[in-house]
C-alpha cells in the first residue's frame, strides 16, 4: 500500500511465458537487418552474424542496434501486461530479514502537491551497467530490471545514448555539461590515495538548480574528489549526501574501499550502516528524502540523485537473497558466478528504483516529476557486467564502453510520446542543459559543451519530411535535424601503462563519433584493447564470425593497423567492419581526424589527473584516515584556486598543436 515500504522479492516477473522459454533455450538475439542499400558486403555480414554459433549459443536475431525508430505513436504493445507483472507479488516471496528498515515515511501523510512550479528530478545512476544489463535489452537478464523495464516501456527509450568509458570522467560530464577534456578530467578515475578532484570554478548540477529553487539530495557514489573538505557533495550544491567517496567497495555491506571504511553521511562517517546492504541503504535514504521534502516542502522542486554502487564490483548479494528462490530465477543458465552475483545486485537496485517510483506516487509528486536512469559507463565483464551484442568493455572506445541503456520516464510528456525510441545522439554532457535548462528553466553558461535535449524528447525531432521515416528507412535527414550530430568520445595524452605523457602525442588516444555527409561513423585512435565480444551468461570472449579487420585494398586478408578505426555505425552497430584502410573512406578518415583537431585545439586543457599520493603526503593522508576511526576524510587544505597540471599539453612533443593531421595508417607524417 505505500507505507512501510518492506522490500519484498518474489518471483522474477516475465514479459510473456515465451520470453523465459527463450531463456532456458539459451536463444539469443541480436539484429541482423540489412536494408536494401545495404552493399553486399554489409549484407554478408550481416547475415554472417545472424547465422553465427558462439559457444554453442544461437543467435536468432531480432533487436536492431543500427538507427532506432523515432515514432511518436503510443506505448510499446504488451506494457500493461508488463506493468501487471511487476505489480505482481508472491506470499511467499524473500523477504529482507538481515535489517528491518523503519522508514521516515511511515508516518508521513501525502502533503506534496502536484503542481509545484518546477519539475522533480530524480536521477538513478547505476555503476559498470552494461548494454545487456537492463532487462528490455538483455539476453540474458530479463526480469532482473522489471520496474526500470516498465519506467523505460512508458517512458522514452535513450536509443544513442553515449557517456564515458569509466567512472569519474563520466560522472565530472554529468555534473558539469562540459566534455572531460574541457575541465581536465580525461584521464582515469578518482581512487581511495587520489589527490585531485572537481575544481571549484564549475558550477555542477546540484549548485545550478539550487539557484533555480531546488532542494538537492545526493546518495550514493561521489567519486569527484574527496582529498579537500571543500570537493564534498555537500560543499558543491547538495543539501544532503549519504554514499560513498569514490571507485567501488570490496563489500557492500562493510563499506571496506581499500582497507578504510567509506560510508559516509554528509562530512562525517556514518557509523550505523555497517552491516546494511548498500543498495538498501541508499534506497531507505530517498524514502526518507522524498518523505520529507513531501512534508516539509510541498511546493517546492526536488533534485534526488541517486547513483548506486551496484553492479561495480566487487558484486555482492545479501546472504538470505542467495538463497532465495529469486536468485536461483534469475541466475538461471548464467555459468560464472559474478554475473549470477550481477544479475541479483540489478535486481535488488531495481526493487529499490520500484520502491522510490511508488513513494513518489504516495506523496503526489509522480505526476509532476521527470525520472531518468542511466548507467556511468559499459560493463566490466570479468566482474559479472555485459554489453552483449556491443564490441569491447569497460575502458574501451569501442561501443561497448561508452553506449549504454537509457530513459527518461515523465508523465509530463505528451502521451504520444510513451514508448518511443529517441535516436538522436545523446552524451552525457547533454544532462546539465537538458535538466538544468530545459526542465528547470535555470540559465546556464554559453560554453557548455552539452546541449539541450528536452524539447526534442518532449515533441520529437523537428525534420523538414512530413512523416517519420521508420526503422528501415534511411534516417539521415532526421538525424541532421537532432540537437545532436556528433560526440567527442575523449582524447587522452597520458599513457596509463607509464603514468606520463606519451612519448610521441601521435599515439595520444581519441575517439570520436560524427555524421559524415549523412552517415554516422567512428572513429578510435590508438585503442591499446583489440576490442572482443563477450557472451552472455559468461564471462567469455571471442570474435564474432563475420567480423572483418582493416584490409588494404587489392590485399585481402591483410591484416593491418589494429589500434585504429573507423566504424560505419549505421551499417555496422557492433564494429565488425574495420574501415581504416579501404579507399573509398579516406575521405571520411580525413573529415573525422579534423574534427578530433578542432577539439584538441579549441577544446583541451592541462589533464588535472595525477597519481596516487606517496611518500610524506600519503603518511599524512593515513594519519587522517586514522584520526577520523579508519573512515575515508580529506587530508589537505584548501584546493587551490589556481590549480596547475603535472602533465601540460605544452609539453608533448607537438608543442601543443594536434599530432593527428598526419595520421596514415601506423606511419606519422
Amino acid at each position: 500500500d505505500g507505507h512501510g515500504m518492506m522490500s519484498t522479492y518474489g518471483a522474477v516477473p516475465a514479459t510473456s511465458a515465451e520470453t523465459h522459454a527463450t531463456d532456458r533455450e539459451r536463444a539469443i538475439d541480436i539484429s541482423i537487418s540489412a536494408t536494401d542499400s545495404h552493399s553486399a558486403l554489409n549484407s554478408r555480414v550481416w547475415t554472417n552474424v545472424g547465422r553465427a554459433t558462439l559457444a554453442g549459443l544461437a543467435i536468432v536475431g531480432t533487436i536492431y542496434l543500427g538507427k532506432g525508430a523515432i515514432g511518436r505513436g503510443g506505448a510499446s504493445s504488451g506494457v500493461a501486461d508488463l506493468r501487471a507483472s511487476v505489480r505482481a507479488t508472491d506470499k511467499g516471496s524473500f523477504v529482507e530479514s538481515e535489517k528491518q528498515f523503519s522508514d521516515a515515511t511511515d508516518d508521513a501523510t501525502a502533503t506534496a502537491t502536484d503542481t509545484a512550479a518546477k519539475p522533480h528530478i530524480v536521477f538513478f545512476l547505476l555503476d559498470d551497467a552494461g548494454w545487456n544489463d537492463f532487462g528490455y535489452n538483455s539476453v540474458d537478464f530479463k526480469g532482473a530490471s522489471p520496474n526500470m523495464d516498465v519506467l523505460a516501456a512508458e517512458g522514452i527509450t535513450l536509443h544513442n545514448y553515449y557517456t564515458q568509458p569509466s567512472c569519474t570522467p563520466s560522472r565530472a560530464s554529468l555534473m558539469t555539461g562540459y566534455l572531460p577534456i574541457s575541465i581536465g578530467f580525461q584521464h582515469e578515475c578518482i581512487q581511495m590515495g587520489s589527490g585531485w578532484g572537481l575544481p571549484l570554478t564549475y558550477d555542477i548540477m546540484p549548485g545550478l538548480l539550487k539557484q533555480g529553487g531546488y532542494h538537492t539530495a545526493a546518495i550514493g557514489k561521489w567519486d569527484l574528489g574527496h582529498y579537500a573538505k571543500q570537493l564534498w557533495p555537500t560543499l558543491r550544491g547538495f543539501d544532503s549526501w549519504l554514499g560513498i567517496t569514490n571507485k567501488g567497495l570490496l563489500s557492500y555491506e562493510t563499506y571496506d574501499n581499500s582497507g578504510y571504511y567509506d560510508i559516509h553521511r554528509d562530512l562525517s562517517p556514518d557509523t550505523t550502516a555497517n552491516g546494511t546492504y548498500s543498495t538498501h541503504l541508499f534506497r531507505r535514504e530517498a524514502l526518507h528524502v522524498i518523505g520529507n521534502h513531501s512534508l516539509n516542502h510541498p511546493s517546492e522542486p526536488l533534485f534526488l540523485y541517486l547513483a548506486f554502487n551496484a553492479i561495480h564490483d566487487t558484486i555482492s548479494v545479501p546472504g538470505s537473497f542467495y538463497a532465495s528462490d529469486t536468485y536461483a530465477e534469475l541466475s538461471t543458465n548464467i555459468t560464472y558466478e559474478l554475473r549470477q552475483r550481477a544479475a541479483g545486485a540489478m535486481f535488488i537496485a531495481d526493487q529499490a528504483i520500484g520502491d522510490i517510483v511508488d513513494e513518489l506516487k504516495r506523496t503526489n509528486m509522480y505526476e509532476n516529476s521527470v525520472i531518468v536512469g542511466v548507467s556511468d559507463n559499459g560493463g566490466s565483464p570479468s566482474d559479472g557486467s555485459n554489453n552483449w551484442p556491443l564490441r569491447g568493455a569497460k575502458k574501451q572506445y569501442f561501443q561497448g564502453g561508452i553506449r549504454v541503456p537509457g530513459f527518461v520516464h515523465s508523465k509530463l510528456f505528451d502521451s504520444s510520446r510513451y514508448g518511443s525510441l529517441y535516436s538522436s545522439l545523446f552524451h552525457v554532457s547533454d544532462w546539465v542543459p537538458t535538466l538544468c535548462r530545459g526542465v528547470a528553466r535555470v540559465p546556464l553558461p554559453d560554453d557548455l559543451d552539452g546541449v539541450d535535449q528536452w524539447d526534442s524528447l518532449s515533441h520529437g525531432i523537428v525534420t523538414t519530411r512530413s512523416d517519420v521515416p521508420s526503422a528501415e528507412e534511411d534516417q539521415s535527414e532526421l538525424m541532421l535535424g537532432a540537437p545532436r550530430t556528433e560526440i567527442l568520445h575523449n582524447i587522452d595524452y597520458i599513457n596509463s601503462k607509464t603514468d606520463d605523457v606519451f612519448s610521441h602525442a601521435s599515439h595520444s588516444v581519441a575517439a570520436l563519433s560524427a555524421f559524415i555527409d549523412g552517415t554516422l561513423y567512428k572513429i578510435i585512435l590508438n585503442e591499446a584493447d583489440s576490442g572482443m565480444w563477450y557472451y552472455p551468461y559468461s564471462a567469455d570472449a571471442g570474435v564474432l564470425e563475420g567480423a572483418i579487420s582493416s584490409m588494404l585494398e587489392g590485399e585481402p586478408g591483410q591484416k593491418m593497423n589494429e589500434s585504429s578505426y573507423i566504424f560505419n555505425l549505421d551499417d555496422d552497430p557492433f564494429e565488425m567492419v574495420n574501415l581504416w584502410e579501404r579507399t573509398p573512406f579516406q575521405e571520411v578518415k580525413t573529415k573525422l581526424i579534423a574534427k578530433i583537431c578542432g577539439y584538441w585545439e579549441n577544446k583541451m586543457v592541462d589533464s588535472l589527473w595525477v597519481a596516487d599520493v606517496t611518500g610524506s603526503e600519503h603518511s599524512t593522508m593515513v594519519a587522517a584516515y586514522e584520526a577520523n576511526d579508519n573512515y575515508i576524510t580529506w587530508w589537505k587544505g584548501d584546493v587551490p584556486t589556481n590549480l596547475t597540471s603535472s602533465f601540460p599539453i605544452s609539453s608533448l612533443d607537438s608543442k601543443g598543436e594536434c599530432p593527428f593531421y598526419g595520421f596514415k595508417g601506423n606511419t606519422w607524417q
